[in-house]
């Protein structure tokens, strides 16, 4: 692809993502596995139960992307949605119904170079909806289109992210002219809405405040990450002031009063939330230094979580207790069995 976003936070891209999807995805953690890490599992072609002993109630849906499928988690366990090898960064729809990717593609086409046409083999993605519990699938929004004149015009969607209610799904677009801007979509036609909501920007991680009217991003443009709000009607976006350090991938929790993100600091990826106005208190969810890409579980309660251990990523649930309060919280458990969890795609939860 060959933009230099991607190169970012390139550690985990060259250890684990590689590996699993061999495409360079954005930000990712960055660690040094062991020399000898543990061998990866089999990839789950079905259900694959809880692992022993996780003890944890996991209300409603997570989807997750694991070396390049979306699965979905339920308390009975983890199946895989999709078979391709291609997919990644899921979002779902606060119902649990319904779960937004983005799916890579490629042809043979033709492009101009030094006034000639030239064959090309192009790559782009998708955006695709599809029911949690299978069935058939809808492209939402095509990165691909095919002028008069017979060259083809490709576009890189990242990040698809539906809206709260469900009827809007925020992206970040990628054209070859070295930008990635913000842009909204219809979540059933795929037409897009409005005018893109940033102009040559270079912007990922979409998501959605509760109320539908923010979505908060990581923004690259001015060199290193940094966390903005940009309101759904186009006026001016805010900074979100963190700790020192590099802020990357923030969501909001349901009732809108915190943003769960990460922060890499020294080398090291934790969790943090910051209080939403007011006081815009900072709190520490996380000290492993191995940890990233959380989510608040629908009634705020829990958070899901990427940790790595021994070189291998898994998907891990905790309870946040009174930690928001002043308490702390309890022990994270371990979802998934040591599969290879997508290290650059945010899980997602719904009802």
């Amino acid at each position: 692809m060959g933009r230099s976003r991607e190169l970012v936070f390139a550690g985990v891209a060259a250890v684990l993502l590689v590996l699993y999807l061999g495409m360079g995805l954005r930000v990712g953690p960055a660690f040094i596995p062991p020399s000898s890490p543990t061998p990866t599992p089999t990839k789950p072609v079905s259900l694959v139960p809880l692992p022993t002993g996780a003890n944890v109630n996991v209300s409603g849906t997570i989807a997750f992307a694991l070396r390049g499928d979306v699965f979905v988690l339920s308390g009975k366990g983890y199946v895989p949605l999709t078979s391709d090898g291609r997919s990644h960064q899921p979002s779902i729809s606060n119902d649990g119904r319904t779960v937004f990717f983005a799916r890579v593609e490629e042809i043979d086409g033709k492009r101009l170079v030094d006034g000639q046409v030239v064959p090309a083999h192009l790559r782009f993605s998708n955006v695709v909806s599809r029911s949690s519990e299978g069935g058939n699938e809808t492209v939402l929004v095509n990165g691909l289109v095919k002028s008069a004149d017979g060259f083809h015009v490709v576009t890189w969607f990242d990040s698809p992210t539906v809206s709260p209610d469900g009827k809007r799904v925020a992206v970040v677009a990628d054209d070859g002219h070295g930008y990635s801007d913000l842009m909204l979509f219809d979540a059933q036609t795929g037409r897009q809405i409005g005018a893109a909501l940033s102009q040559g920007s270079n912007l990922a991680d979409p998501a959605w405040s509760p109320d539908g009217k923010t979505v908060a991003v990581t923004s690259y443009t001015l060199g290193n990450p940094r966390l903005l709000l940009v309101p759904a009607d186009g006026r001016a976006s805010t900074p979100v002031t963190t700790p020192d350090g590099e802020p990357y991938r923030a969501s909001y929790s349901p009732d809108g009063t915190w943003l769960v993100y990460t922060l890499r600091h020294d080398n090291r990826n934790d969790l943090h939330a910051i209080q939403m106005g007011g006081t815009a208190k900072d709190i520490a969810l996380t000290s492993d230094g191995a940890s990233w890409n959380g989510v608040f579980s629908p009634d705020g309660k829990q958070m899901a979580f990427l940790r790595e251990t021994g070189g291998v990523i898994d998907l891990y649930s905790m309870d946040l207790g009174d930690v928001l309060t002043g308490g702390t919280a309890k022990n994270p458990v371990k979802l998934t069995r040591g599969e290879g969890i997508d290290g650059a795609s945010r899980p997602a939860w719904g009802a």
